[in-house]
């Protein structure tokens, strides 16, 4: 094949593909399409993308694999599944709340739907835990005859009778 025989324009070469540009596309767009809770035009919109645009974008190969990779994320690591037990948990708990209200629940069944929402709010008495803060250590010491000395750096909780406080105040 010749050079004669290959024919060019006037016109510039252009080099390399020709992208077209789009608004930042954030990860929370990106994770917000991919959990698929609502429309993804809600979604595009709400970041500021028309509905022109956001066709434009979701026929980008690079942007379909991007929802794709996070999807599968979000599946994987079961977020996807967490999420809609969430939205679906709210949704119900109206009716939850309005059908345990009615003078028909009996007392047993408040308290259970009462247990329940106390859980789920984080409202539960923490119980007072002693954190380790470090290594410990032990040293005992044998004094013959049947008599040890112990030292710690662990903190030791020991109950208080009232005799033993009653033999103090004297």
């Amino acid at each position: 094949m010749s050079v004669e025989s290959t024919e060019f324009g006037d016109e510039p070469l252009e080099y390399g593909n020709k992208q077209v540009s789009f608004p930042s596309i954030s990860e929370e767009m990106v994770s917000s399409i991919a959990l698929g809770m609502e429309d993804e035009l809600i979604v595009a919109a709400r970041h500021g993308l028309s509905v022109e645009q956001f066709e434009a974008l979701a026929a980008q190969k690079w942007f379909q694999l991007q929802v794709t990779l996070k999807r599968s994320e979000f599946e994987k690591n079961g977020i996807t599944f967490k999420a809609k037990a969430s939205w679906m948990a709210g949704e119900l708990l109206d009716q939850v709340y309005l059908g345990v209200s009615s003078t028909d629940s009996t007392l047993g069944q408040k308290h259970e739907v009462l247990k329940t929402l106390i859980k789920a709010a984080g409202l539960e008495p923490k119980e007072d835990r002693l954190q380790n803060t470090g290594p410990t250590f032990t040293l005992s010491i044998d004094l013959g005859g049947g008599q040890t000395m112990s030292l710690s750096n662990q903190q030791t909780m020991q109950p208080v009778t009232l005799e033993a406080e009653v033999k103090e105040i004297k």
